[in-house]
């Protein structure tokens, strides 16, 4: 599987006059004709190996070792454009600003409310702490004065 190219001076250029998401287009566009073609050809030799005639045995296992060996390729190019899919995924998720912007913003704007209404109440119960603690002063200071 081929990752990301390396980082260049200019990153939004690269070898070149082609900027470098068209150069990632042609290459994960490439990657799949390849694997497709690849995909193509095995059903193909699949089909052409599975001929009704008159075989023998050694011919019937030569035919049958074709065709594991073309289901095997199939298999490796079915896995390949999943690796792909996978890529494409991950580059979807990590690239895409306006998506996280919008997602911070909106988790930003659900948790101002509640931080407003905590802090409301945090200041109403010092309020009240501080005139509780100002009672018991007083109470204290009364008691210490007393005769």
């Amino acid at each position: 599987m081929a990752g990301l190219p390396p980082q260049h001076n200019n990153p939004a250029q690269l070898g070149g006059n082609k900027p470098i998401l068209l150069q990632l287009e042609e290459q994960y566009t490439k990657r799949v004709d390849d694997d497709v073609l690849k995909l193509v050809d095995s059903f193909a030799d699949i089909v052409r190996v599975t001929e009704i005639e008159n075989k023998d045995k050694f011919k019937v296992t030569q035919e049958g070792y074709q065709i594991e060996s073309q289901t095997a390729q199939i298999i490796r190019s079915a896995e390949s454009l999943l690796g792909l899919i996978t890529e494409l995924k991950q580059i979807l998720l990590l690239n895409d600003t306006k998506t996280l912007t919008q997602l911070s913003d909106t988790r930003t704007k659900d948790l101002r409310e509640p931080k407003a209404a905590i802090k409301f109440e945090m200041s109403k119960m010092k309020t009240e702490l501080d005139a509780a603690v100002f009672d018991m002063e007083n109470v204290l200071y009364r008691n210490l004065t007393s005769p």
